[in-house]
């Protein structure tokens, strides 16, 4: 099952809300206050609202079931969602408005694609703007469509010695170790309708891209 996760209003998809309305949504913390007032009910809202000021609360206690989280805890709010997204039950689960504050922040949303039960139950979690779509790619053979909207792909080691294969690549590669810190395969092109990436070794962290328009 999939869901949609949103954080806020920072760098969305052009006209994310209106193409996906009928989707399932989750709101974490401000991103609750945005679906509503864009008429979408989220299956479930979850922070501790520490973004929102007082009228907006009282609106969200109007319209939603809200139970504010403790703002010193051991999650972060995103971590928190994620991880309620997952007990109900949802697998593909795409993060908007994520991006484009602070790093640390960001830093923290990136590993919630690298969580190891995650991986172990292939739970998809993506990190999505208006300019990238970032996923998490372990070992194995993974299969790209070519996407005029992203027309870059950039891969990074998430773990130390990775070994890739790329086929149907601008910059093919053939079982090329990577190592923690290599920009070797930043900025890549797919030639092929489908292209294949093929880790035999560790993992990485695939993003897709577009420059500004």
């Amino acid at each position: 099952m999939k869901i949609n996760l949103l954080c806020g209003n920072r760098n969305l998809p052009e006209n994310l809300l209106q193409t996906k309305a009928d989707e399932a949504w989750g709101g974490i913390d401000r991103g609750a206050l945005i679906l509503i007032q864009q008429n979408i009910q989220p299956v479930f809202s979850l922070g501790d609202f520490d973004s929102v000021n007082d009228t907006e609360r009282l609106e969200l206690k109007e319209k939603l079931d809200i139970h504010p989280v403790k703002a010193e805890k051991a999650d972060t709010d995103l971590g928190l969602g994620v991880a309620e997204a997952v007990a109900r039950g949802y697998d593909d689960i795409s993060i908007y408005g994520a991006t484009g504050g602070r790093l640390d922040h960001f830093l923290g949303a990136l590993q919630l694609l690298q969580i190891p039960d995650y991986l172990k139950r292939d739970i998809k979690v993506s990190l999505i703007d208006d300019q990238n779509e970032i996923t998490y790619l372990k070992k194995g053979i993974h299969r790209v469509e070519k996407k005029d909207a992203f027309p870059y792909i950039s891969f990074i080691p998430a773990k130390e010695d990775t070994l890739i294969s790329l086929r149907g690549f601008k910059y093919p590669l053939d079982q090329e170790k990577l190592y923690q810190g290599s920009t070797l395969t930043i900025s890549n092109e797919i030639d092929e309708p489908v292209a294949e990436i093929e880790i035999e070794v560790g993992a990485l962290i695939c993003i897709r891209s577009h420059d500004n328009r």
